[in-house]
Parts: structure tokens; sequence; C-alpha cells
């Protein structure tokens, strides 16, 4: 091989280090990505997978990446306002760059910089050499500014929306895209400008009009020479900004000759400084697997590791063996060969954690790495939304590697194969030891079906959860993706349901590959289950979990699955009634404001009320957003109607556009309503989420139910359409009355405030006359409220700030207030203070049952960030202590009516309340149970407090 082969064998690969890093940073959530340091290190994960994926499909020979240098450059002498406008780049991503430039350092990568210059010359200098080398040259950036370097040997690596789709920009691709070759690239930039860098172009003059003249003059200067003879206003603003368009020829020419200091030959990679790297990835706390991908990437995979990436392990599923069953027997048989049973019950979970809330660590019940270890998994397909529930089929994969596929329509209850008595033989044996993802989900599917679905061993979801409650992944192959670093191909994600196949006999051939691609997405899904499974199970054990997941949650799951499917009966009538009358009195406000205002402006336009406010009626400004504008929010809004009253016009036309946005507001919710009744029962089948409050609270959806206003009548009133449906004759509203101050007063163990609640007098005054040393029938209203207000701020984490706004006093007589409470309940203040300390050195809080809540950001150098978790490390133990015991009492309350054989049921959980459909002749027995789960849900030093109502609706019921 002559040494011009060699050189043609070659490749070098040149990256825009700082694109590169930007795109990683904001592609990443930093909540997600941080070392327990409170390092941000979303920027370094995604760099250094990113810089892997493109190692792995280009193979180069030859590495080097190119940085920018804090400082000016000789373009900002040449044009001042150059990249003037960017923002400053966030602390979070400053601070992941010289663990980017260690990582390289370790992996044996050369990375450039060049003072007074940028790395776009940096990379400019890099690609001539490899040219000049005879390399094949790949220049990977985000800057069309490299489009210039472009030509036979050398190829720019664009990324598209997703970073996988990396454009390969050639001489033709550049053509085809901008109708220039490169060479003329950078002169249709000069006459474009760009925005990006704050360069200003030709007004009016983008890139199809550039290129045309480009092609018909043969050039800039050509087109220079011309610009007299150029009609219309185009012609006219060239002939204006020639100097212009001639200096930003200049800016963006890259500069191709520096001297760097080292020779294309110096290049390569891949020597790998083990101890370095090892150190590296450890304090960055990346997994196993992300180390592994990026040192196999790089070539220098350790051999250990090398062995173990090629032979399957504990932690890889088996290759699944797909079996065919047709019939029950044959289930059966199969089930016995690869399934595995457990004997032995779980503990009752309505009886746990009631005495030992505050010992969680001593209530494991076995290990779940050890209970999962022999777990099979069971993976439905189908529609899961409660009331329109469907399953479309069913995956069994045993342990060994064997899996069964059945398709829904073979296991029909209708069928006389009995297929259907083999599925529930299956799910009532072996369930117990199966690992799903999405227990509730699943339960909804196969209900479907008339399968009921035992608990199960492990629910990943919720596992995954209770792992990191600020992630919220949409389906499994996302959840395998953050916790396991597997990519799932798109057409996987893309199809998160299937339904059942319906083929014809004319395209069989046709339908038997994608009968085969179907089974194939099916069991990668169970294969994704089985790894998140095995992953999750010992992290759960490690933080002590076990009883949170298995005696609280998976329950939940259970009792919601149930009030889902039983959805709550609306009287459709009024809710109608309702809308027209919101509708009517959101017109009414509307002609009221626009009389006031002299014109009919858009009310949901800021730029036309900052019009009308600030401009026509001269009211003083309110604060500024972001973006420059001064703001017109609700609360800027009420702030100026209180501060408006000697302006008639003013005050009159901003009282009605708060009423329109009011009860506008109020339409949509109703209408909202109307949309999610569900035809089949006239009920609405609310989707109650168990995984997306970090704080262990449940939120709803399809429709949002707690968003419905109980704060005014209006609001309130949409809770009487909510009545009993046929067979019942009532609802019971059972609710906590002050929860989080109870359980505030025994985690902090403050007798002063413990003896607040056991006194048996209306606790804020109580409280009340307690700070201002004052008797109680002294206290006055203001005082109730002030105290009252710093009560509920400091069990959600308010600021001293937030409560001067909330009360409408001075910060400084805000913190007045906030010393003579501390002075009072000195426990309180220590208990709070120890809240942040401990979560500064641990990294997380825990509620009293164990659920913990993570706080990178209380480590972040960005004060804002620090802040916004210190106020989460406050709110977090109380609220999600607070939910725990919602969840428990909810689960009790439900098995202590099903055990007593009552048709009255929990229908919905909002906020600390329970509604109860009741059935005719239950309502003293059904008053009484749920009661009393409630307030026994667990013990502490207060007792729970526990209001019930009764009522032909829920707004009749409340109490």
């Amino acid at each position: 091989m002559t040494s011009q082969e060699q050189k043609d064998d070659n490749t070098l690969l040149v990256v825009d280090g700082h694109s590169l890093a930007f795109r990683a940073f904001f592609a990443l959530p930093v909540e997600s990505f941080s070392n327990d340091a409170g390092q941000s290190t979303n920027a370094v994960w995604g760099f250094s997978t990113m810089l892997a994926q493109v190692i792995e499909s280009e193979h180069p020979t030859h590495l080097a990446v190119a940085f920018d240098v804090k400082g000016g450059t000789f373009r900002n002498e040449m044009l001042p306002q150059y990249k003037g406008t960017r923002d400053a780049a966030p602390e979070e991503l400053l601070s992941q760059l010289p663990l980017i430039q260690d990582l390289l350092r370790s992996l044996g990568v050369t990375y450039i910089e060049k003072p007074g210059f940028e790395g776009d010359d940096v990379i400019g200098t890099l690609a001539t050499m490899g040219e000049q080398a005879g390399f094949r040259t790949l220049v990977l950036s985000g800057d069309r500014d490299a489009f210039q370097l472009v030509d036979e040997r050398i190829t720019v690596l664009y990324p598209g929306h997703h970073f996988k789709e990396l454009k390969h920009m050639t001489p033709d691709a550049i053509v085809e895209k901008y109708h220039v070759t490169p060479v003329q690239y950078p002169e249709l930039a000069a006459m474009r400008g760009e925005t990006a860098d704050n360069i200003p172009g030709v007004p009016g003059v983008g890139d199809g009009f550039a290129a045309k003249w480009i092609n018909e003059y043969g050039g800039l200067e050509g087109i220079l020479e011309h610009a007299d003879s150029i009609g219309g206003k185009k012609g006219q603003a060239l002939r204006e900004n020639i100097d212009q368009v001639r200096l930003n020829r200049k800016v963006n020419a890259l500069v191709r000759d520096l001297d760097l200091g080292v020779e294309v030959g110096d290049l390569t990679f891949g020597d790998v400084d083990t101890d370095a790297a090892k150190e590296l990835f450890a304090k960055l706390q990346f997994g196993e697997r992300t180390r592994n991908r990026v040192l196999k990437a790089f070539n220098c995979m350790p051999v250990a590791d090398a062995a173990q990436e090629s032979t399957p392990d504990a932690e890889e599923e088996p290759d699944a063996v797909l079996d065919t069953v047709s019939t029950k027997d044959e289930l059966m048989r199969w089930a016995h060969e690869h399934l595995v049973t457990v004997s032995g019950g779980r503990e009752d979970p309505a009886t746990t954690g009631a005495e030992e809330h505050g010992e969680q660590g001593d209530q494991q019940s076995g290990h779940c790495a050890d209970d999962v270890a022999q777990s099979w998994i069971l993976s439905a397909e189908g529609d899961d939304r409660p009331g329109r529930a469907s399953c479309a089929s069913l995956t069994f994969m045993s342990a060994d590697g064997h899996a069964v596929i059945l398709e829904a329509s073979a296991f029909s209850q209708d069928d006389d194969d009995s297929l259907h008595e083999g599925v529930a033989a299956v799910l009532d044996t072996y369930a117990s030891q199966a690992a799903v993802h999405g227990y509730k989900e699943h339960s909804h599917m196969l209900a479907s079906a008339h399968l009921p679905l035992p608990q199960p061993v492990l629910d990943t979801k919720l596992a995954g959860y209770l792992v990191h409650p600020d992630f919220h992944p949409d389906s499994v192959e996302r959840a395998a993706e953050h916790f396991l670093q597997i990519e799932s191909p798109a057409e996987s994600k893309s199809s998160s349901t299937q339904g059942a196949f319906a083929f014809d006999d004319e395209t069989a051939e046709g339908n038997d590959e994608e009968r085969r691609q179907h089974e194939e997405l099916l069991l990668r899904r169970a294969g994704l289950v089985y790894k998140l499974a095995r992953y999750l199970a010992p992290v759960i054990d490690e933080r002590r979990q076990l009883k949170l997941l298995t005696d609280i949650e998976m329950p939940v799951s259970s009792t919601l699955s149930r009030m889902e499917s039983y959805g709550a009966a609306i009287d459709g009538e009024r809710l109608v009634n309702m809308r027209d009358q919101f509708a009517a009195d959101a017109r009414q406000a509307q002609e009221l404001a626009w009389e006031k205002a002299g014109t009919k402006v858009n009310l949901q336009s800021p730029k036309q009320l900052q019009q009308v406010l600030f401009e026509d009626m001269g009211l003083r400004h309110s604060r500024k957003t972001k973006s420059g504008s001064y703001t017109t929010n609700a609360a800027a809004l009420q702030d100026m109607y209180l501060k408006s009253v000697d302006n008639e016009r003013a005050n009159t036309f901003l009282g009605a556009l708060l009423r329109h946005r009011e009860t506008n507001k109020l339409k949509q919710i109703v209408q909202t309503l109307l949309d999610a009744v569900n035809p089949r029962d006239g009920r609405i089948h609310t989707t109650f989420e168990q995984t997306v409050a970090a704080t262990g609270r449940l939120s709803s959806v399809d429709p949002n139910l707690q968003n419905i206003p109980n704060r005014n009548a209006q609001g309130r009133e949409i809770r009487s359409a909510f009545v009993p449906g046929p067979g019942f004759i009532s609802l019971l509203s059972s609710d906590y009355s002050q929860v989080e101050l109870r359980i505030m007063a025994d985690l902090s163990g403050d007798e002063a405030l413990i003896e607040a609640f056991r006194s048996g007098r209306d606790f804020h005054k109580y409280v009340a006359s307690l700070v201002y040393d004052l008797p109680v029938d002294d206290i006055t209203q203001d005082q109730r409220s002030h105290v009252k207000a710093m009560s509920y701020g400091l069990a959600y984490g308010l600021s001293t700030y937030g409560l001067a706004q909330q009360l409408r006093i001075s910060p400084a007589a805000a913190d007045v207030l906030k010393e003579k409470y501390f002075a009072t309940f000195g426990k309180v203040r220590d208990y709070l203070e120890s809240l942040v300390d401990t979560a500064r050195e641990k990294g997380y809080t825990e509620t009293m049952f164990g659920r913990r809540r993570y706080f990178p950001g209380l480590k972040s150098t960005n004060r804002q960030a620090r802040d916004a978790a210190e106020r989460g490390a406050l709110n977090a133990p109380i609220q999600g202590s607070a939910a725990d015991i919602m969840k428990i009492a909810m689960v009790k309350a439900d098995q202590e009516l099903i055990k007593a054989g009552l048709r009255s049921r929990i229908i919905l959980q909002i906020h600390d309340e329970l509604v109860v459909e009741i059935a005719d002749g239950e309502q003293e027995q059904a008053t009484r149970l749920v009661k009393d789960a409630m307030e026994h849900a667990v013990e502490i030093a207060v007792p729970l407090d526990v209001s019930t109502g009764l009522g032909d609706d829920w707004q009749l019921a409340a109490h």
C-alpha cells in the first residue's frame, strides 16, 4: 500500500466543542443530571454519549476538539456588536466545560483553544490541515459558518432536530439546500446576515434572493459592482448596506492557517488514562453502562469490561424463545414449566406503617432484589384509559427466556376454547411473582377482558418514580433510556399501543412480516421491563423503600384502578346550564371592558392590554417580564385594580377584565367536564396520576378535577354537578383538617404546637394568642389570619417575601411576625432548619415513610436555584408525609368498605378529601368506616381530625 493510500484510509473528525456542549446541555434536563455534590452533569453526559455515537457511526482514526476562549477576538474589533446579543451561558453549563475537557484528556483526545481566535478558526485550520495531509475530514458542528469549509474531502456533520439525524453536508448537499457552492456560501451569509451572531444583513434579503443574485452576477463582488442596476426595494436596501455586507464577509471568513502547535498525525486517540477516567466517572456518578459505552466507542475498553460486554450477565434479559400455546392446558403446562410462584402472603397494606412510621428503616419485609430475582414479566398492550380500556395482547416472559404472546381475540371470554380460563388461572397462581410496568394501567386493560390482576411483585413504573421522583417517563422505552441508557428504535417509541391484527388473505406475506415485527416489539418491551426490574430492585433495597412500594404505592394503584373504573356521575343538564351562564357572564364582562377601553381590545393579548392600561389609561407600570414588557398576569391586574379606585374608567375596566378572565376560565373548566363524559355510562372517568407530583401527591388528568375552584361560590357551584349515580342516594365528603400542620407538630415535637391541637380550641386563634401573648378572646381576625398564613407558609416552604405578598404587608413586618412565631415555637424553627441542613448533607429529604426527594440545587452556584431547592427541602417532608397518610387512609377505607360487603365506594380523591358514593341504607356505616380509616391511618402525636358530610351532590356534602 502506498503512502497516499494509507492517508486515504485515515479520517479526521474535528468537533466544535462549545456547539456540542450547548446542544447537550439544552437537550437534557439539568434537574435529572447531577451528582451528590450538586454539580450539574447533563452537558458532560450528553457530550460524551453524542460524541461516542458519532465515533461509532463514522469510525474516525484521528480526532480533535476545538473550544472557544473567554474574551473577545479580532472580529469584535471589526464589528463591536459581534455576538453582543447572546445571553450569557448558564452557570450550570460553564461549570461543566472543564469537566468535559478533563474527560477528553483522560480519553487521550486532543482539545485545542487559541486565545484571540474563535473555536471556528481552530476548526477551519484543523480541517485544512487534514485535507492537506490527504485525510478524509469530518467537521461536527451546528454552526453554519462551517459550510464554507466543505469540498470533496471535507464534510460537515450538521445536527438536525434530533442529534441522531446528522446531515452530511457535502458540496452537493450545500448546492441542493442553498443553491450556491460552499465557496459562495459565506457570500450568501454576508448578505443574509446572522441573527445569532448579531450580524445585520440586507433588510428583506434572505437565502433565496441572495442565491439568485450570486448565480446571476457570479458572486458577491459581481453583485456589488452591479448594485446600481438592481431595482426594487431589495436593490435599494443592498445599496444602502454595501459597506455592511463587505464587513460581514470579512467577519464570517474563517481563519485556516493558525499555528496550533500540533500535526495531524498527533491527533490519534484512545490512549486512555484508566485511573483518571475511572476517577472522573466516579465523580460524575455515571453508571457502568455509560462508562462502558464511552470507553468502547473510544476503542479503549478494559479487557474485563470487554468480555462482560460480549457475554450476557444477570443484568441482561435472556434471548427470548417464543413459544406457541393455543389451549388452556398448553398454557398451564407452559406456566408450570417456566413460571415461579411463592407461598405465603404479604402484610395487609391497610395496617402498614401506623405505629412504626418513625422507624421506616426497620420495616423491610424481605428484599426487593431477592423477590425479583426469579420474577417473570407480564406486559399488556392496548388502551389503558379508564372507562375506555381494552386489551389487545398479553406477553408472558419467564426468567429463563421463554415467552408467550397471546392476542386478545384468542382469549376472549366469549370464546369456547377456555383459553380465557387458562389466562385467569395463570394470573391467579403466578401474578404475585410477576413484574409489570404500570400495575394500574395493566389492571384496566386486563379488567376489560374480565381478568383480575393480583398485586405483582414489582411495578417498575412505580419503582422508577420512587427512585427518581422528578423524572416522568411516558413509556417503558423512555424509562429504559433514563435508567439503563438503552435507546430504543423510533418506531418502538411511536407505537405505545398496538391493536389486534386484522389480516386479509391477499397480503399474507406482508402480514407475516408485520406480525414478526410486532412480536419483536412486544418481546423487546417485555425485555426492557426485565432489565428495569433487575436494575431498580437493588436501588429500592439500598434506600429501604420496599414497604413504601409494596404496602403503600402498589395497593394505591389497585384502589385507584377501581375508583377510575367506577367514575363519577354527572348531572349533564346542570353542567350545560352552568357553561351557558358562565359564557353569558364572560360576554357581559367583555362588553363592559370594551366600553371603558373605547375599543374592542383583545382581552387575551398582553400587548393590547399594555397599550390600554399604561398608555391610554396612564396607569403605573407593573413589573417587567424577562422579555422586557410589562406583566399583565392575574396578580398584577388585581394589584392595579385595588390601586385604581380613584380612576373610575380604569377601575371599571380592570374589574370587568378580571371578571371576564374568571368566568371564561370557569366556562372552560365546565366545557372540559362535559367533553370528558363517557357516552357509555354518562360518568366522568378521570385518570389519577400516581407518578407525577414529586411530593407523592396524586394529580388528576382527562379531566383535571383538582383544578375545580373551591374558594369562591361560582367555582364551588361546579361541584354541585357531581351527583350520585343510579342505585346510589348520596355523596359522602370526608377530608382531613390541617393535616400538614399536625404533621409539622408531630415531626418537630414542639410541645406548645402539640398542645394547641390538643386544646380543642380554635387552633389558629389559640396559636395567635401564644404568638402575640394575648388572651384568646382578644385576638383580632387580622391577627388570626396572619398567624394562620404563617403556619401554613412554614409547612409549604413559603419565603418571608412570599408571606409578605400574601398578607400584603412589608417584608420587614413579615420577618417580625416570623421571629415572634419562632420565639413561641422554637422546636419548629429547629426542625425546619434541620431539614435544609440534612438535605444539604445527604442530598435528599425523607418523609416519615421513607419517600425521598432529591435536591441537587442545594449545592448549586446559582442563587435562585439554591433558594428554590431550600424551599423545596422545607416543603417535601411535610407535604410528602401528608400524601403518604392520605394514600394509606384511602387504601384502608377502600378495603374496609369491601370487607364490610358494602356497595358504597370511593370515587374521587381530591387534595385531602375522599368522595364516596353512598348506597341506600349504608350512610351511617359507610361514614363511620371511612372516618375511622382516615383518623387511624397512622398514630402521631396529635389526633388526625376528619370532617364528614352527606349531600345530594358533592357541593351539598361539603362541611
